[in-house]
């Protein structure tokens, strides 16, 4: 860990510089693409400070955002939906990731428009998300959890296979 990107990091969330912290990041992102590794020289420890570092500016980042509110409206085999954003920051969007059994399959940003959104004073509307599973990936059992923003959780539920159909009770007369 990068002490110092620690101290600059809360500098700037004390100031409120989003803006700022936005830019440190997408150049960490940047310098984080060009550790390649070559046949003569290893990136290895210059890859984990930068994301080292990226990981305290999107910590920073997550609390200037605020709180988030959302829901999942929808979730089955074909579709999970719903709508999420940063209440202190509605023009900023959230991004979204979907996990079935502990593992990443998807990620989406919530930035659809949905006129009901609008209606509700939800920012400008432009908060709702949409995601199609890959097909047979929706195998019950399934754990599934739906992230906004890597933190809070929308939705966590486990889907069960559905119930083997009982046999019909024979009646007396049929034996």
């Amino acid at each position: 860990m990068n002490p110092g990107i620690e101290g600059i990091v809360g500098m700037y969330v004390k100031l409120g510089e989003l803006d700022t912290l936005q830019r440190m990041k997408a150049h960490r992102q940047n310098l984080l693409k060009q550790c390649v590794d070559t046949a003569n020289f290893s990136f290895d420890v210059t890859r984990s400070i930068y994301e080292s570092d990226l990981e305290v500016i999107e910590a920073g980042i997550e609390s200037l955002y605020g709180e988030i509110t959302g829901h999942v409206d929808v979730f089955n085999e074909k579709r999970i939906a719903g709508w999420a954003l940063y209440n202190q920051h509605p023009d900023k969007r959230v991004p979204i990731d979907i996990y079935f059994n502990g593992n990443l399959v998807g990620e989406v940003v919530a930035d659809q428009f949905r006129n009901d959104l609008l209606k509700l004073n939800k920012g400008d509307g432009h908060h709702a998300f949409t995601f199609e599973p890959p097909a047979g990936s929706y195998q019950p059992p399934l754990q599934l959890e739906i992230r906004a923003a890597k933190r809070k959780v929308l939705k966590a539920v486990t889907i069960e296979p559905p119930a083997a159909p009982a046999e019909p009770a024979m009646d007396a007369e049929a034996k």
